[in-house]
């Protein structure tokens, strides 16, 4: 049975740094860190810290899982899949452990982002303009009536003038189409006391996305798909596997089939989550 390890050091380690092959490139796809450079101040990605706080969040005891390394090694099925994809049991391990940890911080406890100021500007003028009907003998014509209300205090001022209202909107667009607005303030970008969680479903695409991310990595694994093929069916296999072993799904049907993987896979595809990590923060 495998050992695993007590505790990770944060001084540069072989052995260690071994273990954590598989969590490496996925923490800097989905985690990288930015820095910039002091005489040009142009920005540049720059090695993640993601793994360190997870290697302090597993010496504290404090990823999220409740699956053990027992009944990781007892599934016999899952690793059978793991050796036809020369796949390293206890390597795997650490890189499960992070996957979901990393996938339940962001999908079940993540920090809410609000939008930048350009997004509310943008929204404002697309609302008045997908209203807006042409001018005519006394100006702008709106489909529905239409009103701006600006709550200062308990003052309300408000703009029922369709011809007010539609230069309000052509002023903000011209503004947003002719004006470099990157550095605009973004006021209280993140709230860490608004968390938010999203659908067991998808947390699963999540988790199996990242999955997904290291067998990327792996070239022997990339090797054995079919000519056109993004996954093979041993690695689909693996993954249905690990949603069954860390109870993201509960039907243990789930180990039989891909289906509900290609259905996740599909559905969620073009979702992109507005949080941040709380656990990796």
């Amino acid at each position: 049975m495998m050992q695993p390890i007590e505790k990770f050091s944060f001084q540069y380690n072989v052995e260690e740094y071994k273990l954590l092959e598989y969590v490496y490139p996925v923490a800097q796809e989905y985690a990288p860190d930015f820095d910039y450079n002091e005489n040009t101040g142009e920005s540049f990605m720059a090695v993640s810290q993601v793994p360190d706080i997870f290697k302090g969040r597993y010496n504290a005891r404090k990823l999220r899982h409740k699956f053990t390394v027992e009944e990781y090694m007892q599934d016999k099925e899952l690793q059978g899949y793991l050796k036809a994809l020369e796949l390293d049991s206890e390597k795997f391990w650490y890189l499960l452990l992070f996957c979901y940890d990393y996938s339940w911080g962001i999908c079940m406890k993540g920090i809410e982002i609000n939008k930048f100021p350009v997004e509310y500007i943008r929204d404002l003028v697309d609302a008045i303009y997908s209203n807006y009907a042409g001018s005519g003998m006394l100006g702008a014509i709106f489909n529905e009536p239409i009103s701006i209300t600006l709550k200062v205090g308990r003052k309300n001022i408000v703009i029922d003038n369709n011809n007010a209202i539609a230069c309000i909107a052509k002023f903000c667009d011209d503004g947003l189409e002719n004006n470099d607005l990157t550095n605009l303030p973004n006021g209280h970008f993140v709230d860490i006391t608004r968390k938010s969680s999203d659908s067991v479903s998808v947390l699963a695409y999540y988790f199996s996305k990242m999955i997904i991310s290291a067998f990327n990595h792996q070239e022997q694994v990339k090797e054995k798909r079919k000519k056109g093929a993004n996954l093979s069916d041993k690695e689909k296999m693996v993954i249905a596997h690990l949603l069954y072993l860390t109870d993201i799904i509960s039907n243990e049907s789930v180990r039989e089939s891909d289906e509900y993987l290609k259905a996740i896979l599909k559905r969620y595809k073009d979702m992109k989550i507005r949080r941040l990590n709380s656990f990796y923060f």
